[in-house]
């Protein structure tokens, strides 16, 4: 079975300190909003909503970075099921002003990842989720020192019936456009 993360169908937006994303697995009927709460409004947060999505992807992203220097975002993936997943496969894009992009685990973690590690992506493919249990990454961009404007992050993926050898650009190839793209948008400074 392969069925993708997520696919954003609505979008809210809240003055946090962090922000923070959400593509959430309720199903079409029973859809709800998550959102996140802070006390200073120095950051911004959206949540969106997806239809009959295994698992949830929340996203944790600064609303101002610097030019020339790493931007950290917190990815953690949920399983929304009552069983294990199969295989999980995520990417995390950024389509300009950043000149490498990463994507770590936790050190001291137990994933098994598979993950490439270009200039503007990173593609992973991680063992299957626990019933109620999550993962935890840190993507990181670094960001181009003459960037101006914005930084937008894209993040997705998909659950699928492969090997975690399998090539994650294989999988990026096979999904495409089909997936939903969870969307930060971060202010750059100089």
């Amino acid at each position: 079975m392969r069925t993708l993360i997520g696919k954003p169908t609505a979008l809210l937006a809240l003055p946090l300190a962090a922000g923070a994303l959400v593509a959430s697995g309720a199903p079409a009927s029973a859809a709800s909003s998550a959102t996140s709460s802070s006390s200073s409004a120095t950051a911004t947060s959206a949540a969106t909503t997806a239809t009959s999505a295994p698992v949830r992807i929340q996203v944790s992203f600064p609303y101002r970075v610097r030019a020339g220097r790493v931007v950290t975002y917190k990815v953690t993936l949920v399983n929304k099921l009552r069983t294990k997943t199969d295989e999980i496969f995520l990417a995390v894009k950024f389509p300009k002003n950043v000149t490498k992009t990463r994507i770590y685990v936790p050190h001291g973690s137990r994933y098994h990842e598979h993950c490439t590690r270009e200039r503007t992506r990173a593609l992973c493919v991680l063992p299957g989720l626990q019933k109620g249990k999550s993962y935890t990454f840190y993507a990181k961009a670094q960001v181009s020192g003459s960037a101006r404007g914005n930084l937008y992050g894209y993040f997705g993926g998909a659950v699928v019936d492969t090997s975690t050898n399998t090539n994650p650009k294989e999988l990026l190839t096979e999904f495409g456009d089909s997936i939903g793209w969870v969307k930060s948008k971060s202010t750059i400074t100089r």
